[in-house]
């Protein structure tokens, strides 16, 4: 343990620190806003480890969450060198003491109560406590404090780099991808073109290797899947064709995509303006019934829109543990 004159600097700069940290979760980030909103606002079904990779994320959300993770290693770096205690008694004392700030939060209005910050809160901590841990000589001098950064900074990457790559893996789905024609149909009906016929979109042409909307189908459709909670995600793209804007065809199609009687997401492509080919991809997890609607707006009976190498992607295991853990703790809650 620190001592003498050391141990007065290193409890100042922990009391300057902690109110750095106090500031930032009770008035930084414009907390007072929070305040025009009446409600308490809590999570307390655990979603994860808020813990990404910075690629394809926004900035901002990510760098929130790295904060959230480093901030709090300088506090398992300095307790454990001025107070005597293992790592079961300093990870407890540290979760009661977030647990309270975090209440406080929702109480005063100046944040919510978040279970998964004090997941990454206490992930941070314990790092720090063992980068202290696994440095034994020289605590106390200037190469040995260096020694601690460094073993704090190489287990931080290490942490980033397995929690990252779990996060990344389940985001993904990690599960087989099947084609959507290929699942159980539960009512409406509906046609694939099985020759899997070519067409051009804004002058290219578009060869669909898994499956297609027929074209036949009538220009207002509705059909529904079975997916079982099964599936992570649906995948595919639409457009329309070129050679509907080139006969003077006009209107509007939508394709709306409903989730266990939820509207989830949309899509809407103009004759007008030739907005073709976007490619989507949405989220699916715990659905238990995907409804697909077609609405065309337009005289001819038959469909403007076309849908190509549509795909969902199965859950992998440790994601449809995950999804049932988070289904029991609904419950409890």
């Amino acid at each position: 343990m620190y001592q003498g004159k050391l141990r007065k600097i290193t409890i100042i700069l922990l009391a300057l620190y902690t109110v750095l940290t106090l500031y930032f979760l009770y008035i930084g980030f414009g907390r007072a806003a929070f305040l025009q909103d009446s409600g308490m606002r809590y999570s307390l079904i655990p979603e994860g480890i808020p813990l990404h990779f910075p690629m394809g994320r926004n900035f901002h959300i990510w760098f929130f969450e790295f904060g959230n993770f480093v901030a709090f290693i300088p506090f398992g770096i300095v307790i454990p060198l001025l107070f005597r205690c293992n790592f079961i008694r300093f990870i407890t004392l540290f979760i009661l003491s977030i647990t309270i700030l975090e209440i406080l939060q929702m109480l005063s209005r100046l944040g919510s109560f978040d279970i998964d910050d004090i997941i990454i809160n206490t992930l941070g901590a314990a790092v720090g406590f063992w980068a202290q841990r696994l440095v034994h000589r020289d605590r106390d001098k200037f190469k040995g404090i260096c020694r601690i950064i460094v073993t704090a900074i190489v287990l931080s990457i290490g942490v980033i780099v397995i929690v990252g790559g779990i996060n990344n893996y389940l985001e993904k789905g990690g599960g087989e991808v099947v084609a959507l024609n290929e699942l159980t149909l539960k009512n409406g009906p509906v046609l694939w073109d099985e020759t899997l016929l070519s067409f051009t979109s804004v002058r290219k042409k578009v060869e669909p290797q898994i499956n297609v909307y027929s074209r036949k189908n009538t220009r207002t459709n509705e059909f529904t899947y079975l997916l079982n909670g099964q599936y992570t995600r649906i995948a595919g793209n639409a457009a329309i064709p070129d050679d509907v804007i080139n006969t003077a065809s006009n209107g509007r199609s939508d394709i709306i995509f409903i989730a266990d009687g939820t509207e989830i997401y949309s899509l809407g492509l103009s004759t007008e303006i030739g907005s073709n080919q976007p490619a989507f991809q949405i989220p699916l997890n715990g659905v238990n019934e995907l409804t697909i609607q077609l609405i065309n707006d337009d005289p001819d009976p038959a469909t403007n829109a076309v849908m190509w190498d549509i795909t969902v992607t199965e859950v992998n295991t440790g994601q449809m543990i995950i999804n049932r853990i988070k289904e029991k703790l609904r419950s409890l809650f």
